[in-house]
């Protein structure tokens, strides 16, 4: 992955999270297709949409760790040819504290 991907995706991770927290929403779920057209991502599909690129995200291995390093645990189904369609990303329990702690306030 280059410098400049690595950059994108960092950013639309750190926008979502932000964008999850002013919405107070814990999880979301995206089509792989949403995720490379926000991320302008020019590494191959099939890559992206593969599961062993899905669980180094998961695991927070680099090249991929940028989803774990913005706050996010992430869950995914694939289907018999090992491809991911979508995939779920929640706030890791650092941030559902912090959110927990922002409707708490909001509750009273």
């Amino acid at each position: 992955m280059t410098f400049q991907e690595k950059k994108r995706w960092k950013e639309w991770a750190d926008g979502l999270r932000q964008e999850m927290m002013s919405s107070q929403i814990a999880d979301v779920t995206k089509s792989v297709d949403a995720i490379i057209a926000a991320t302008a991502m020019t590494k191959g599909e099939k890559t992206v949409r593969s599961e062993r690129f899905w669980l180094a995200c998961q695991a927070g291995t680099s090249p991929n760790e940028f989803l774990a390093k913005a706050g996010f645990e992430i869950e995914f189904e694939s289907d018999k040819d090992r491809r991911v369609e979508r995939v779920t990303l929640k706030l890791n329990p650092t941030w559902k504290a912090i959110l927990q702690g922002v409707l708490d306030r909001n509750a009273t």
